[in-house]
């Protein structure tokens, strides 16, 4: 048996104040979850888009290249 308390035990279980708060903090946990999430997948798509999107507008990517004649 574990030493932790046992919420059925100490009654803390049938508390419905204590029951309502715990639902709305896991809704809003939830949401800053979800939200977080949206926020990740922004930025993995811009960072890809840049990455997967460089030179392709038709210019070049670097410095165009330079002919040195050797006398």
């Amino acid at each position: 048996m574990s030493d932790q308390p046992d919420f059925e035990t100490n009654g803390e279980a049938d508390d419905p104040e204590m029951s309502d708060a715990f639902r709305a903090g896991m809704r809003e946990a939830g949401y800053h979850v979800l939200r977080a999430g949206y926020e990740l997948l922004a930025g993995v798509s811009a960072f890809l888009e840049a990455v997967g999107g460089a030179g392709q507008d038709g210019t070049p990517e670097g410095p165009a290249p330079q002919r040195i004649e050797v006398e």
